[in-house]
């Protein structure tokens, strides 16, 4: 009965989120069910779109789209999540988890995932993916983000195999047969050239597949921001950084055990700037030896 109820809410083609709203309430209580989430209206419609007995009805795509401003810039954002390694920092905020990376914790949506997947950078970015479709999302354009604290401390090898792993992911999507790297488990004793080149070949690839990387994300620390590992950044495909910044006030990193100044947050702001990148900073409002007053000021 789950699909018949489903195919009445289509046929009833509702003007908005208001009316789809109601017209799911009465089938649901017509027929006795749950009432159906969007994602399952979804399914069925696109189904019977691609079987070719429903005509597409871009408006209803639209009022079924859950949290369509996720997309309406024409991006998707695809967060994926790398493993625990240690951090250079002792910041006083910072929460810390067993095999969790630094400043993140296990109960973020994010993290769950990661740990699902095992931090197999593949298998996320094609969920994801997956899930933005299901939602109603058409993800050809894919902002990545990679999460996960200082990307400039990881391993080299394990970076260039991370991003080139999230290229094939999205080349390959929705087929994921290839899914498992066989050197998956041992990046650490490939040879750097020949990962750079398959990222490289990957990169390549992905010009003229369906889901395109059009921009890549990495988030760091201000102090390990060098013309070298800015370099590097390029290399891998990134487009914009984020930055722990927290707050540009010398006395309030101090106190927080941030590790570094202002100054480091300037230069490090001016390399990327020079290097084309956008730059996001990261703001905490809050912090021991701040104040609301002092807080909007340095915003």
């Amino acid at each position: 009965m789950s699909r018949k109820a489903i195919q009445e809410i289509i046929q009833a083609r509702p003007d908005d989120r208001k009316q789809l709203l109601q017209t799911k309430r009465r089938v649901a209580k017509k027929y006795g069910e749950a009432i159906k989430q969007n994602a399952e209206v979804l399914k069925v419609y696109n189904e019977l779109v691609q079987k070719g007995d429903l005509k597409r009805d871009p408006h209803l795509e639209e009022i079924l789209r859950k949290r369509s401003i996720r997309t309406l810039s024409g991006i998707a954002p695809v967060a994926v999540l790398t493993k625990n390694y240690p951090c250079p920092g002792e910041c006083a905020y910072c929460p810390t988890e067993s095999d969790v990376p630094k400043s993140y914790l296990s109960n973020e949506p994010a993290v769950m995932r990661a740990i699902r997947n095992n931090y197999d950078p593949y298998t996320q970015t094609q969920l994801r993916l997956k899930a933005l479709e299901d939602n109603g999302h058409i993800p050809t354009k894919i902002e990545l983000i990679v999460i996960g604290g200082t990307w400039s401390i990881l391993p080299k090898k394990y970076k260039y195999w991370y991003i080139k792993e999230c290229f094939r992911a999205a080349n390959d999507y929705p087929r994921d047969k290839d899914k498992k790297d066989p050197e998956q488990k041992k990046y650490s004793s490939r040879n750097l050239t020949s990962l750079k080149k398959e990222l490289a070949r990957q990169q390549k690839k992905n010009e003229k597949t369906a889901y395109r990387m059009i921009g890549i994300t990495l988030e760091t620390r201000p102090d390990y921001i060098t013309e070298k590992e800015v370099a590097e950044m390029r290399e891998l495909g990134a487009t914009r950084v984020e930055l722990g910044v927290q707050a540009v006030d010398d006395r309030i990193l101090a106190i927080n055990k941030r590790g570094h100044g202002v100054e480091a947050i300037s230069k490090a702001t001016k390399i990327l700037r020079n290097y084309g990148f956008k730059v996001t900073y990261h703001l905490m409002p809050g912090l021991p030896g701040s104040d609301y007053k002092k807080d909007l000021d340095m915003f």
